[in-house]
């Protein structure tokens, strides 16, 4: 019974996945002829996947006589697509919902819940 529920709300969660993000690593290296450092990024998967902006509670300290709201970014991907840790680089790399999405990069703060869940969910920050 579980296993086909999950199955439909995987299924569904993948259908709402509108980005493409490509996880890369970023490594400085000194290249010939002149040595001179630069950064390669090493691809580790392009998946389709889904970018989502979280709210927290509000915090329960008062600033300037307003409740700030903690929020976050998550990058969803289908369970099992990519497995990695923290401090991976995420870019959108395509986005049927919001094309001004595209080019962001993020790094991942830690890895995914998992187990009965519909999609892994990163908790990212973005970088550029």
């Amino acid at each position: 019974m579980i296993q086909g529920i999950l199955g439909w709300g995987r299924r569904q969660a993948e259908a709402r996945m509108t980005e493409t993000f490509t996880f890369f690593t970023r490594t400085e290296q000194s290249l010939p002829p002149d040595y001179e450092p630069v950064v390669v990024e090493t691809p580790i998967a392009t998946v389709p996947g889904r970018l989502r902006m979280r709210a927290r509670e509000p915090r329960d300290v008062e600033t300037g006589g307003q409740d700030p709201v903690v929020s976050r970014l998550e990058a969803h991907v289908p369970v099992g697509s990519v497995k990695v840790g923290p401090s991976v680089f995420v870019r959108v790399v395509a986005s049927s919902a919001d094309p001004g999405a595209v080019g962001r990069v993020l790094r991942t703060a830690d890895a995914p819940a998992m187990g009965q869940v519909t999609a892994w969910r990163y908790p990212v920050e973005e970088v550029s």
